[in-house]
């Protein structure tokens, strides 16, 4: 399967196109390559970091729990009842 396998159209003003092809050739990239680093980097690396945070969050809800005093004594019972 190829890299990029979905396509979308985008419009933009004679303005527009004109200066994102001024910006693309002057950093020696292809139009599209420009568009889509400024979607991954404006959208979609924040809505990356939005869900890393969110599920942070729900592991720090967890209730506290209790550090064993003795852990040879309590991986055996855990693995007494795991496999019983």
């Amino acid at each position: 399967m190829p890299k990029y396998a979905k396509k979308i159209q985008v419009l933009f003003s004679e303005e527009q196109f004109r200066d994102l092809e001024t910006l693309a050739s002057r950093e020696h990239k292809k139009l599209g390559a420009l568009v889509r680093e400024a979607v991954v980097e404006y959208h979609l690396k924040k809505a990356k970091q939005r869900r890393i945070i969110e599920a942070v969050d729900r592991l720090l809800a967890f209730p506290e729990t209790p550090v064993p005093e003795n852990w040879e004594e309590w991986e055996s019972d855990y693995l007494k009842n795991k496999y019983s």
